[in-house]
């Protein structure tokens, strides 16, 4: 698909356009698309009608050719598709070139989206009985398994929709390793088998921070910290010994509710008392026939016997793998797509500058980084698409750079006037990675998703004690009284610390006013939310932080319904990722017709990064972060 760009005439603004100005275009706009749809519908224009006529064509074409493929060949269609989960899961796709799927031995990264796309596909073969999935060490979240256990749901339903059948295509998880996330999922499954050897480790939930300040003064390092919520923790395991009061409460209420979901999700699927499945928790792990006596899975085998424990000893299953069967799977017509909605994935901790990607994770940043400058591209080209009817924006962020937080949330906040923005937000989505998804018309997260943390920290390193050690010290000229607020040298107090006190202050005010307006919350509850306190996605959404929880595909739902697309099913969603050529701010300058593609991910040299001078000065400087880069993953 072509995309299409505004015109600068298409969007021309007599002045700046605040957050309560785009709110109060929002519904309006809304409600005219919505209004436009019901007036058109059944009335394409003659090109609309050829081209779907065309589509329709070509599709019947497509799957008349494949299901006679699959004709001659059904000998060799599978009773279970088999579906391996090893190392980590992701959400959606990454970015890739289209012909690095072809290229010899390599295999692209397990993610949710390219499990629901298998899943879809197996759904709309009549002849499969269902599926197997190998859990072989899989790597999965507490949020990755709620959504596994919502796509399981969904593929039954699909299955029996589809093919008229009387019971749903089965799931089968085979457990050969796993932890608690990949336990939580499989117990989702219709039938759990577990290797004889393996255990069930469901040991619980656990939070356990290393500090480091009194390391730090043997070395003579300092960390000068400025805060103005105590439960902004970013900075504790440098500035305490041990968990604050504050902090101690925080872990207390994250870990009762992650822990109610975890008890919950395996009950609901064992089929077993909420009181049961605590009593096997407390007593993990537990060997796989400890586990098969208190009904925690169903039989205990080796990966070649499911055959037989699937089918019979006169007639074994045959299993196949979906990489060699999904081009046999039937093929049923999809119908035209009534819409298109964008996706735009923000991954990483928030710097300026543009996003990177690292072979190995980085102390702080991790393994990713949002630049700021790419999210602004990113974000303007999905504003000047006229082909999509909504945006979803994929946020799994702990925070970063107050500055690069505000500059994206702008950008955020010009798209949703146009076009509804729909947040999902993933593992992690707190401190500045909350602030991004204030301006979203919705916000969808999953119950353990961890998210708020509303405050900002300010800090920098103090090293005048070990320079001293080492018998170094700095010999300084200067000029301005403030010249030295951010020396590696210079103690925060008396002027100084006045100082950085306001600006943090200034910020801080700044955050609650965009979840204010975002958010449409009373004013005088924000403090009761804020002050850097984390919240899991239920506690968010009871506190109005959150709108709905639920898996992306429940995301795609609320996008088409904010856009006025009648069928959710219906819609053709679309990566959008940064434009080949940099597109100026629409309102300023007139933007040309540019065409765009989807890049690589961009493998930054590590050197280049550490000496990058933009991002040296930032932290030389003592920035100001939106950041909890220490909120355990659980």
């Amino acid at each position: 698909m072509n995309a299409r760009f505004a015109k600068a005439s298409d969007c021309v603004e007599n002045e700046p356009m605040t957050t309560d100005k785009m709110h109060a275009e929002n519904t309006h706009q809304s409600d005219h698309r919505s209004a436009q749809r019901r007036s058109t519908k059944g009335h394409l224009p003659l090109a609309g009608r050829f081209w779907r006529g065309i589509y329709l064509l070509w599709g019947r074409f497509v799957c008349s050719i494949g299901n006679a493929w699959r004709r001659l060949r059904k000998a060799s269609l599978p009773d279970y598709v088999v579906i391996t989960l090893q190392g980590d899961l992701r959400e959606r796709d990454p970015e890739r070139p289209w012909f690095v799927d072809f290229l010899p031995g390599y295999h692209p990264p397990q993610t949710l989206e390219s499990l629901q796309r298998a899943l879809d596909r197996i759904a709309d073969d009549p002849d499969v009985r269902g599926v197997v999935f190998l859990f072989k060490d899989a790597s999965i979240s507490l949020a990755q398994a709620q959504s596994l256990a919502a796509l399981f749901e969904r593929f039954r339903r699909w299955s029996l929709e589809r093919n008229g059948r009387r019971q749903a295509q089965r799931i089968v998880a085979f457990i050969e390793q796993g932890a608690g996330g990949a336990l939580m999922a499989a117990s989702a499954a219709d039938q759990v088998i577990m290797a004889p050897l393996a255990d069930w480790n469901v040991l619980g939930l656990r939070a356990a921070p290393l500090f480091l300040r009194t390391t730090l003064a043997r070395l003579g390092v300092e960390m000068e910290v400025v805060r103005v919520a105590p439960w902004k923790t970013a900075a504790d395991p440098f500035i305490f010994d041990g968990l604050s009061d504050e902090a101690r409460a925080q872990y207390e209420w994250l870990l009762d509710s992650l822990y109610d979901d975890l008890v919950e999700q395996i009950a609901r699927g064992r089929k077993l008392s909420l009181e049961q499945v605590r009593a096997q928790i407390d007593r993990a792990p537990l060997t796989a026939q400890e586990a098969l006596e208190a009904g925690l899975i169903d039989a205990l085998a080796y990966e070649d016997e499911l055959p037989t424990l699937l089918g019979d000893k006169k007639k074994p299953a045959r299993l196949k793998a979906y990489r060699r069967v999904h081009a046999l799977l039937y093929r049923r017509l999809r119908p035209p797509a009534e819409g298109v909605i964008g996706v735009i994935t923000l991954n990483g901790s928030i710097l300026p500058g543009e996003s990177r990607s690292f072979p190995i994770p980085l102390p702080l940043f991790g393994e990713e980084t949002i630049g700021s400058a790419t999210a602004q591209q990113i974000l303007r080209a999905a504003r000047q698409n006229k082909a999509l009817d909504a945006v979803i924006v994929c946020v799994d962020s702990p925070g970063g750079s107050a500055l690069a937080s505000d500059l994206i949330w702008r950008e955020l906040a010009l798209l949703n006037a146009e076009k509804p923005v729909i947040i999902y937000m993933g593992d992690v989505a707190a401190s500045g990675g909350y602030y991004i998804a204030a301006p979203g018309r919705k916000i969808v997260a999953q119950r353990a998703t961890l998210t708020g943390s509303i405050g900002v920290i300010f800090a920098k390193v103090n090293l005048r004690d070990a320079f001293a050690k080492i018998g170094a010290r700095r010999d300084e000229v200067k000029r301005g009284a403030h010249a030295d607020i951010f020396s590696d040298t210079a103690r925060w107090q008396g002027e100084l610390m006045e100082r950085v006190e306001y600006t943090l202050n200034h910020l801080y005010t700044q955050f609650k006013a965009r979840v204010i307006e975002g958010r449409r919350l009373d004013p005088e509850r924000i403090e009761s939310l804020a002050g850097g306190r984390v919240w899991t996605g239920a506690q968010a959404q009871a506190h109005g932080l959150v709108d709905e929880l639920g898996d992306f595909q429940r995301a795609v739902e609320i996008a088409a319904s904010e856009a006025g697309l009648a069928d959710a099913r219906r819609v053709e969603l679309v990566p959008v990722t940064a434009p080949r050529r940099w597109l100026p701010p629409a309102p300023l300058e007139a933007t040309q017709r540019l065409a765009w593609r989807r890049h690589p991910p961009r493998i930054a040299d590590l050197t280049t990064f550490m000496l990058d001078r933009k991002l040296q000065a930032l932290l030389e400087q003592g920035a100001f972060w939106l950041i909890e880069p220490n909120l355990p993953r659980f």
